[in-house]
């Protein structure tokens, strides 16, 4: 049963902005220690940004918290992919008691782009119950 929703929707300019200006910094406030690495290695360090940041703010909605609520900062959520590009967020020890303590059983995570927005949509699903 479908628990939540969470969609989220970022102007790259906007990142793009806040890159420039704190560079480096502003991708460790956003990426975990894995996407870091990702990130290093990124043709488009903006778009990389712009996405991963729609991504989390997208879990963030579907749990019902927004970001920087019971300890969901976005540094400490991680987002990797499959052999075939599928997103996934990877159930770490910040993110692993958040989950049960509601009862989330499945996240489902779509990322979508252009050269001047990106957005991410977020469905988490439970066994039954609201």
């Amino acid at each position: 049963m479908i628990r939540g929703l969470g969609i989220d929707l970022v102007e790259n300019f906007r990142i793009k902005k806040i890159y420039d200006r704190y560079g480096y910094r502003f991708a460790k406030r956003i990426l975990d220690n894995e996407e870091i690495r990702d990130f290093n290695i990124s043709n488009d360090k903006v778009s990389f940004l712009a996405k991963r940041f729609a991504s989390k703010e997208a879990l963030s909605k579907s749990l019902g918290l927004g970001l920087y609520r019971k300890n969901l900062y976005p540094n400490k959520i991680r987002i990797s992919h499959d052999d075939y590009g599928k997103p996934f967020f990877i159930i770490n020890k910040t993110l692993s008691p958040l989950i049960n303590e509601l009862e989330v059983t499945s996240i489902h995570l779509s990322i979508s782009d252009t050269s001047h927005y990106s957005t991410a949509i977020v469905i988490t699903e439970n066994n039954g119950s609201l």
